[in-house]
């Protein structure tokens, strides 16, 4: 009997999994491989200072060491780089922005993030500084596709290269059955799949699509990611990644005028210099009403969980909550309240 099932292999599945690596438990995921997937085409941020109040990520002092050594070893086991360390050059947008952002710093848990002295100089050739800039300190980026295609081959004998459908699935007491396997657990890191899943069906979930392009700069260079309500982020020879979007009334994954309007929108507000588009992408994310994650069991069977609704901040909390349900699962340790799904037992016992 194998250990454990993962149905999907985005952030969560993926770091739940290198969690069972690392403990040499036995495991297979099922992921297929989509180009439009949520974790493949988001930028992989991880900011230590979010939300449109500039407010400190809530743990990023035990993320921040948990995401760095989590992939070091991927890194050195994949045999490619995944993680950069790297600054937020942040852009006011406006008058009210500047004075917003000031207002934000009088917390003194943002200052050891924030350079207020930030030389913009080099910059004013290409972007609008016209409201002033201060650099954030200590931000990350995951190189997505690396990650998805390096991890998807390193484990090639462990994965089913589609999508599980849930009428494929036989839970009883005795274990999780599928295709002629079996196994003592499933955990469905499925995304937006999980409005469809049977037994997770009545969370709460509260789907986004979000709108992105990757274009061209002309000689415009730079390691820092520059945020002024559009985001780019740094691909290498002149490409960027920017976005997104944050929709709710359209789930489809085909592009949208008003998306490209924004996006064009926010690139003329920040760029003095003409650039062209070479890719346009379009992903849904998997958030709930709440706004946090939901990870735990089920009230009505002790052998399936859920790791999942990450929102927009897969990449910096999937490695911790796939750590926290690892330890809930084999040792019982608690899940942290937040993103404990036992919130919504009521809802599934319906």
């Amino acid at each position: 009997m194998i250990d454990f099932l993962i149905v999907g292999g985005g952030f969560s599945g993926i770091a739940f999994s290198w969690e069972l690596e690392q403990k040499n438990i036995s495991y297979k995921l099922a992921d297929p491989g989509l180009y439009n997937s949520a974790t493949t085409v988001s930028g992989g941020l991880i900011n230590p200072i979010t939300g449109r109040k500039s407010s400190l990520q809530w743990n990023i002092a035990e993320l921040l060491p948990l995401i760095k050594n989590n992939y070091l070893l991927l890194e050195n086991t994949l045999h490619c780089k995944l993680l950069y360390e790297t600054n937020i050059l942040k852009i006011h947008k406006s008058e009210s922005a500047l004075e917003e952002w000031q207002r934000a710093q009088l917390n003194i848990n943002l200052l050891p993030y924030i350079n207020n002295k930030f030389d913009v100089s080099l910059y004013n050739r290409f972007l609008d500084f016209r409201f002033g800039a201060v650099s954030i300190n200590s931000a990350l980026r995951i190189d997505t596709e690396m990650l998805t295609n390096k991890y998807f081959n390193f484990i090639e004998t462990k994965r089913i290269k589609r999508v599980i459908e849930h009428s494929e699935i036989t839970i009883s007491d005795s274990g999780i059955s599928h295709q002629n396997e079996n196994y003592k657990y499933i955990v469905f890191c499925e995304g937006i799949n999980a409005l469809k899943n049977p037994w997770y069906k009545n969370i709460p979930f509260k789907p986004a699509k979000g709108e992105c392009i990757i274009l061209e700069i002309p000689n415009f260079s730079t390691e820092l990611i520059i945020h002024k309500g559009i985001i780019l982020i740094p691909l290498g020879e002149n490409k960027y990644w920017a976005g997104a979007t944050n929709t709710w009334d359209d789930l489809t994954t085909e592009k949208t005028l008003a998306g490209a309007e924004e996006l064009e929108l926010g690139l003329q507000q920040l760029l003095k210099v003409p650039y062209s588009i070479l890719e346009y992408k379009v992903a849904i994310r998997p958030t709930i009403r709440d706004r946090a994650p939901v990870v735990g069991g089920h009230p009505n069977y002790k052998n399936i969980f859920i790791l999942n609704g990450m929102g927009t901040k897969g990449a910096s909390l999937s490695n911790f909550y796939a750590q926290k349900l690892v330890n809930f699962i084999l040792y019982g340790h608690e899940i942290p309240k937040e993103a404990n799904i036992k919130r919504f037992y009521d809802l599934l016992r319906e």
